[in-house]
């Protein structure tokens, strides 16, 4: 065989970015599971069904990463430079403040967490430009949330002062 038939070597695969969203989805499916242990049988049901599903399909897809890691074929490799450059971009910072809104829902509730968050999303995403023409749209959206969800459609959605307040208006 001479130089110009020789295949040319590849890299082997990285793998280790294939794996955040499946992981975060197994996360996401356990964590839903346990939300509805004390619903009625039919919404268990369903939990189970789509939540079996998808931990099925996620099982397939971490046994097919690791068959290829075995046979040579993948890497798992972290780049910790990159991961660090890659941290500090306001998507992150959008993603650390879904996570905090998710944690203070149950304490502020509804309306007020969501209003702070819509205004904090678009200051960061925007470059905190026009703060006060945010912070009004931001409390509009959070208004008409809460009508459409808490009084049009009577959604159980966490009550806080806020939706006190406004219950005794109304």
């Amino acid at each position: 065989m001479n130089e110009k038939e020789q295949p040319i070597s590849s890299p082997k695969k990285n793998i280790a970015g294939e794996l955040i969203l499946p992981f975060c989805a197994l996360l996401f499916t356990l964590y839903y599971f346990s939300t509805v242990i004390e619903s009625p049988w039919t919404a268990q049901v369903n939990a189970f069904m789509v939540g079996s599903v998808l931990i099925g399909v996620i099982i397939i897809f971490f046994i097919t990463r690791t068959i290829m890691l075995l046979n040579g074929k993948a890497q798992l490799h972290l780049n910790v430079p990159r991961i660090h450059s890659s941290i500090k971009t306001r998507q992150s910072g959008f993603i650390g403040l879904t996570i905090a809104y998710l944690l203070v829902i149950e304490s502020f509730g509804f309306t007020l967490t969501t209003g702070l968050f819509f205004w904090g999303s678009m200051l960061l995403l925007d470059y905190g430009k026009a703060p006060v023409v945010k912070g009004a749209l931001a409390v509009f959206m959070a208004l008409a949330a809460y009508g459409i969800f808490i009084l049009g459609f009577e959604t159980r959605l966490p009550k806080g002062v806020f939706e006190a307040f406004l219950t005794g208006v109304f």
